[in-house]
């Protein structure tokens, strides 16, 4: 009688030919994979600031006027905090006391509340959480990645922005939301260059750390105005390619210290006047940028 023997194992070669091959599959696939999870990202990033257009012209509607912010004088508060009823964010509100300033203790329990909202997905930073003595109290927030434009700040090209806008002298200027640099309440109506080819919110991500060029810094930065129930906003500057330096041809993804600034590949989400966000592609000339920081600057820019 003949017995048969049937073999029940991979040898060693079919093994690594196996192996081999998974791994051929997962280097093809995983380009792919990671490119259709940034579109979601970017999908999701774009739809965070859609719900803060909605709530800022619902908070319009119901006091005819934009949030203020960028306060120098007690109470000081951030646009975003007038915002949380409109965002579905009503018992926070209802905590936050208005009576002192958002990084008094009374507030450290609205304050120190994430909101995933106000953070791009595409963010790779595990922690949000800003920490540090500002105004010589020790405080604990979350940042946000979507800060307010306020303009062109003064420090970018003096002699230039004074030849191009003269009107705007010395100071930082065109400030969306109403502030003590100019005073009383903006309203849509006061957006003479068009709704839809000016800035209200745009990404400003990563913070508490600053970015240049892709390369986090070794420190976090700390500024008071990292926080989402801060006068979180920003003036818009051109740097060079690299982050470093002001002023320079790059309008946005080169810094993240005062400047635009996204995790996505080529360009960043910004909300304008109008409602609408639109993808603000990188190769934009960055005095199409700097005309859109503008609410007031007479420049002819085509909505593209």
């Amino acid at each position: 009688m003949v017995v048969s023997q049937r073999r029940i194992a991979f040898t060693l070669i079919e093994l690594l030919v196996v192996i081999a091959i998974i791994a051929v599959l997962v280097g093809l696939l995983l380009p792919a994979v990671q490119k259709v999870r940034e579109a979601a990202n970017r999908v999701k990033c774009s739809n965070n600031l859609h719900q803060i257009g909605l709530a800022i012209h619902n908070y319009h509607s119901a006091f005819n006027a934009l949030p203020d912010s960028h306060r120098y004088t007690a109470p000081l508060y951030g646009w975003m905090t007038h915002l949380l009823p409109y965002m579905e964010q009503g018992p926070l509100y209802n905590m936050y006391n208005w009576s002192t300033d958002w990084y008094n203790a009374a507030n450290a329990a609205v304050v120190g509340t994430e909101l995933k909202q106000l953070e791009c997905p595409s963010v790779s930073m595990p922690d949000r959480s800003v920490t540090g003595p500002l105004f010589g109290v020790t405080i604990k927030g979350y940042a946000s990645d979507y800060q307010a434009i306020y303009g062109i700040t003064n420090v970018l090209i003096p002699s230039v922005i004074s030849a191009t806008y003269p009107r705007y002298g010395a100071l930082p200027i065109d400030e969306m939301m109403g502030t003590q640099i100019v005073p009383g309440f903006r309203r849509l109506t006061d957006i003479t260059d068009g709704l839809s080819t000016t800035f209200f919110v745009c990404e400003v991500a990563g913070r508490p750390y600053v970015w240049e060029d892709g390369v986090q810094a070794a420190a976090p930065n700390l500024q008071d105005k990292d926080a989402w129930a801060a006068w979180n906003g920003d003036y818009t500057r051109g740097y060079t390619y690299d982050g470093l330096k002001i002023p320079g041809p790059c309008p946005l993804n080169c810094s993240n210290s005062n400047a635009i600034y996204s995790f996505h590949n080529g360009g960043a989400n910004c909300l304008f006047g109008d409602g609408s966000v639109r993808f603000l592609a990188q190769s934009v000339d960055v005095w199409v940028m700097y005309s859109m920081s503008t609410r007031a600057g007479g420049e002819i820019v085509e909505d593209n």
